[in-house]
This record gives C-alpha cells, structure tokens and sequence, in this order.
C-alpha cells in the first residue's frame, strides 16, 4: 500500500520517528482524558446529569480550539517548540492528576471544569507544535506526506486511547479518576519523549527578529476582525454561507452527541456502566 510505503519512508528519518512519538503519546492521552470526563460528568453514579453539564464539558473541550487556537502561534514562534512539548505535558500531567483529586475529594463543579480546562488548553499549543515542527524533521519532497499522515496516526491514538480509556473503566478499575491518572501517566510519558529531541532542532529560528508579544497578539485580533469583515461583503457571500452551514452542521452534531449522550444514560440502560458500555458501542 502507498501509505505503508510513505510511511516507511519518513521512518528512516530520525527527527520524524521521535516528534511522532510525542504525538502519538500525548494524542493518546488525550483520547483518555476525553473519555474519563465525559464517564465522570455523565456516567457517575452521584450525579444527576443534565443537558447543561454536558454541554458544560463540551465546552470545556472545545473552547481552547477556538479561543486559544487563533494566537497559539504567536507564541510558538517565540518559544523553542521542543520545550512546548516538555513543559506543555508536564503541565497537562499535574492538571489532570489534579482533576483527579477533585473527582475524588467531591469538589465544586465551577473548580473541577476550570482544572479540566487548563488541561484541554495547553492541548491546543502542543496540536500546533507538533505540526510547525514537521518542516523541521522531513525534507521538503516528504513534507506534504508527513502533514497528511502525522494528523492521521495522531487521530488513530487518540482513537485508541479512548478505547483504551472505555477497557479500563469497565474492565479494570471502577473509578473515573483513575482513568485520569492514567491519562496523566501518558502525558508524563509523552513529556520524557519528547527529551530525546535535541533542544534547538525544532525551531523557531532565532535569527528572525518578532514584533512585540503585545503587537503580535493585538495584530492577530485585527487581522480576524478583518477577515470577519472581508466574509461580510456582497462578493464574499458565497464563502460566508458556506462557513455558517459549517457552523450549523457543527452545531447540530453537537445537540446530536448531547441526545446520544442523555439517551445512553437515562432511556436504553438501567445502570451507569451499562449506559457506558452502550456509547462505548455506539461510538465504536
């Protein structure tokens, strides 16, 4: 097959087999970090879930792409990307560990979601790290096949973490904060990977001079202003249609989970785990 063959190819470079190896970690840990909240907020036996708490912890999940994701590359073109990924899973590992905590300890609702949002923030960082380090690792003849393959092997762990997530729940240990602590024990993993790449190979160039942090955060908020603007003219209709039957389908998928998500839990289960195993099928 073409893909195991490109594949085989970007293997050979040393660079590529150790960034994907953060990826694959760290989007691993993801995937059981994902899987452990919604079984918490959704699947615990204490809790009385309502629509809101799960669109609470959607929000929870989705919001750092699309607050965070705009401005993350203003700063990974100021800090050594290598570093980003160390630090960035450390810190993910000592939030979700601290989720952890909070699941068993009870704590409030408002503490538990703003440590899970932190965890799910640096997400966005690590995300495009890992994909303007790829220039660096491959040649420019193999650079398009790497951003096309990279993405898909990280969706692929990410996949398997939460089966891996959905096993230990109902197999293994009957608590949702061990599952986080699994999650945890991954990004620590994904952090000690990402120590075998030398410090400086990653980038940014030091030689190129930046704006002002300032300057460049205020610049990127202009420039989407811009563009929100730019969709607004009668030429560009087409294009901002287009992008509000993006936002609606989005949207729809979203009230579609959060149906699934109710109807697992309270109509076509008697018992938590069973709902569990239920979206577990579903979703698999």
């Amino acid at each position: 097959m073409a893909v195991v063959r490109d594949l085989r190819v970007l293997l050979r470079f040393q660079g590529f087999r150790r960034l994907l190896s953060v990826r694959l970690l760290s989007q691993g840990a993801d995937g059981v970090f994902q899987v452990a909240l919604a079984a918490y907020v959704v699947f615990s036996p204490e809790k009385q879930t309502s629509a809101a708490a799960i669109a609470s912890a959607m929000a929870v999940l989705l919001l750092p792409y699309s607050l965070v994701g705009p401005f993350a590359g203003v700063l990974l073109d100021r800090w050594r990307r290598r570093q980003v990924f160390l630090y960035g899973n450390l810190v993910r590992a000592a939030m979700a560990s601290a989720t952890a905590v909070l699941m068993v300890s009870h704590a409030p609702d408002w503490l538990f979601y703003a440590s899970a949002l932190c965890v799910t923030a640096v997400n966005r960082f690590v995300l495009s790290g890992l994909s303007a380090a790829l220039p660096r690792v491959v040649d420019d003849e193999r650079l398009v096949v790497a951003n096309s393959l990279s993405p898909t092997a990280g969706t692929l762990a990410a996949t398997a973490g939460g089966g891996l997530a959905f096993v230990v729940r109902l197999l293994v240990a009957d608590s949702d904060a061990a599952v986080v602590l699994l999650g945890a024990l991954l990004y620590l993993c994904a952090a000690l990977a990402s120590l075998r790449i030398p410090k400086e190979l990653l980038g940014p160039d030091r030689a190129v001079a930046h704006p002002g942090l300032t300057a460049a955060l205020s610049g990127t908020a202009r420039d989407l202003a811009a563009g929100v603007r730019h969709l607004t003219g009668a030429p560009r209709r087409e294009a901002a249609w287009a992008l509000a039957a993006m936002t609606l389908m989005r949207f729809c998928y979203g009230a579609l989970l959060v149906m699934l998500l109710m109807l697992c839990r309270y109509e076509f289960s008697s018992t938590t785990d069973d709902g569990l195993a239920l979206l577990g099928l579903a979703l698999g």
